[in-house]
């Protein structure tokens, strides 16, 4: 082993846990608070290098760009959190997470109509430019500046919250709010205080980061699954934790890259599975999540719309109808969007299973979706091109896997929860990027097939019109058979295990059992849902298992309705919809995209689908008939209103 190579990446692993340490504060003290898994702060990250750089070009210092730039996203920090966060804090915190991840492409699409696509340089300030000798080594002295700084700072975080009366009731608001509240402080007040002081360390993180590191937009991208990682591996809401954390997942990351570099990509994501698995509350958290942030609950059930309905059978003919217009009113192309449509419809569907039906947020669908795709690309590249084989053997391993993942992590909740999902998610998709001579790495699955529906050469999914009927057929059969499920006595097992676990298991059922069969349901349905993609685009790209996937299937289900089942369905239409026309017209349309998801959390939490009810009911009160919803909703008790 070369000793002098071990001394430089163990530096470079601590400037790089270092700058861990400042996105992480933050999120940490963030979720201390207010139980708030924030996936906008690496966006805040981003902003800040890009405020700085902009500093930069006006006054020619790097030093002023240091105190300004991170004040100025401090400040944008506080404008989001009362402009969105302030008026929710009543709600699920989950809800939270999802508004959260809206801000991100906001924030981030913002940033590119502003400053650009294109990577931008960063100049570091000139006083400490070049390299310093220490020992037998040469080390750049803007990253010893860097670790210096970076440990000035999170020293002066911590004085502030054990040494002054600003830290006392913070940490008093974490352990009991309520206390707080009686004692007559404004606890809101201070959630908006921490907030903008986690938008400022997110700063600070930012314009250190510029003179190292490309600044893009997608710099958050990433960066903030490594703050995750680090703040449960620390210990949610320990910032001590976090300390320890940061700095070893730096060190993990330099040394694995020269001595690991094929594992190094999975060390992070093992780490943090084996802490929620082992030590949910991490190495030195002793937090325990508050109950009223385990699950999404509803005060009202919305029953899914049944196939006999005359509506759906209206809307379902006009849909058969709509393959005889192609070249007469609209190009093949717009069929094969209703069929990505019905696809994603699918994907959606699956998540709502778990989301709407078990009250739990998974951030790791993608891996079922890109398992679904690889699986049929390679069983009709390799072996038979047959779809319907490919998918049955593509259904059946996303279950087994989405078997396994339940198996390991249902008995955790919340943001827990959804944080092991996103880190199996993510281990998937390192593991495509990777094994180049399966998947093709970076590259994709290129050569997949016109996809054969039986393999005799009778129907091929390659004709635009066979595929929307196929995908249709597909998509209404899914539908059927998920509605029988959970109308089954396993899914009123499921539903009221969403609404109180405790007493279902009290009535002598095996909660974790019934959780891991719903998950691996889901994760079947999720696998269909591939396994037409690939026959859909006949290529597989790794993109498929990225964790952005499964924040783009959140936004689908959000905007159709959680725990409706035709509601995502809906939604996953409007997602494809919107993207298609905004793309059309803006580089931008990911920020339309973000605000219709705040908007939606904060007017419609349950989804549009409730804006619908609610002014057909209107209208007939309005008109006299006597009574708001007739059919679909119903409360607890089970009386219709």
């Amino acid at each position: 082993m070369d000793l002098n190579l071990l001394a430089l990446q163990l530096l470079n692993g601590l400037a790089l846990g270092v700058l861990y340490l400042l996105i992480a504060s933050g999120l940490s003290v963030i979720f201390g608070m207010t139980d708030i898994i924030n996936f906008a702060h690496g966006a805040l990250y981003m902003l800040g290098a890009y405020v700085g750089l902009t500093v930069i070009d006006a006054t020619g210092s790097f030093w002023i760009a240091l105190l300004l730039a991170p004040l100025i996203v401090g400040v944008v920090g506080v404008i989001i959190e009362r402009s969105t966060l302030h008026r929710i804090y009543d709600r699920d915190p989950l809800y939270h997470i999802i508004l959260t991840f809206g801000l991100t492409l906001m924030i981030s699409d913002a940033v590119e109509f502003i400053w650009g696509k294109s990577p931008q340089q960063f100049p570091g300030p000139e006083l400490i430019t070049g390299a310093m000798e220490l020992g037998p080594i040469f080390y750049p002295r803007y990253k010893l500046f860097l670790i210096l700084a970076g440990f000035a700072v999170a020293g002066g975080v911590w004085a502030l919250f054990e040494w002054t009366d600003f830290g006392l009731i913070v940490r008093g608001g974490a352990q009991s709010r309520r206390t707080v509240r009686i004692m007559g402080i404004n606890i809101a007040n201070y959630f908006t205080l921490v907030f903008g002081l986690a938008a400022v360390l997110a700063g600070i993180a930012g314009v250190l980061a510029g003179p190292f590191l490309n600044v893009t937009p997608t710099m958050g991208d990433e960066i903030i699954i490594t703050a995750f990682i680090v703040v449960v591996v620390g210990g949610l809401g320990s910032f001590r934790g976090s300390v320890i954390a940061a700095l070893l997942i730096g060190l993990v990351q330099s040394l694995g890259t020269v001595f690991l570099p094929q594992f190094t990509g999975f060390l992070i994501y093992l780490l943090m599975i084996l802490v929620l698995l082992i030590r949910p509350q991490g190495l030195l958290g002793e937090y325990e999540v508050r109950s009223e942030s385990t699950k999404v609950t509803f005060s009202e059930i919305i029953e899914p719309v049944p196939l006999t309905d005359r509506r759906v059978l209206g809307f379902v003919g006009v849909l058969a109808l709509v393959p005889l217009g192609i070249d007469s009113f609209y190009s093949q192309y717009f069929v094969g969007l209703l069929s990505l449509m019905f696809i994603w419809g699918i994907l959606a569907l699956s998540l709502d299973m778990v989301m709407g039906y078990m009250g739990l947020l998974s951030f790791g669908h993608a891996a079922f979706f890109g398992i679904g795709a690889y699986v049929t690309g390679l069983f009709t590249m390799h072996i038979f091109n047959s779809f319907v084989l490919a998918a049955i053997v593509a259904i059946l391993l996303a279950a087994a896997v989405a078997w396994v993942i339940g198996a390991l992590s249902v008995r955790l909740t919340g943001v827990y929860f959804a944080m092991i999902t996103l880190a199996f998610a993510q281990m998937f998709h390192q593991l495509a990027l990777t094994w180049n001579d399966v998947t093709g790495g970076s590259d994709g699955l290129t050569g997949v097939p016109t996809i054969e529906l039986f393999g005799v050469g009778l129907v091929s999914l390659g004709s635009t019109a066979t595929f929307y009927y196929f995908s249709l057929a597909v998509t209404i059969a899914t539908y059927f058979v998920a509605v029988k499920l959970l109308d089954s006595p396993f899914g009123r097992i499921v539903t009221a295990i969403r609404e109180s676990e405790r007493r279902v298991s009290f009535l002598g059922y095996d909660t974790d059992l019934y959780k891991r069969r719903a998950f691996a349901l889901s994760g079947g349905i999720g696998g269909l849902a591939g396994a037409l993609l690939a026959a859909y685009q006949t290529f597989v790209s790794a993109g498929t298992l990225h964790w952005v996937v499964s924040g783009d299937v959140v936004i689908a289900m959000m905007f159709g309705g959680i725990g409706t089942l035709f509601g995502p369905i809906f939604g996953a239409g409007l997602f494809i919809g919107l993207q298609e026309i905004l793309s059309s017209y803006t580089d931008q349309w990911r920020f339309v995209l973000g605000l219709l998801l705040v908007l939606t959390v904060m007017v419609a939490p349950r989804g549009l689908i409730t804006v619908y009810s609610s002014v057909r009911d209107a209208i007939r009160i309005r008109l006299g008939s006597g009574g708001g919803p007739q059919t679909d909703v119903t409360t607890d008790g089970g009386e219709k209103r």
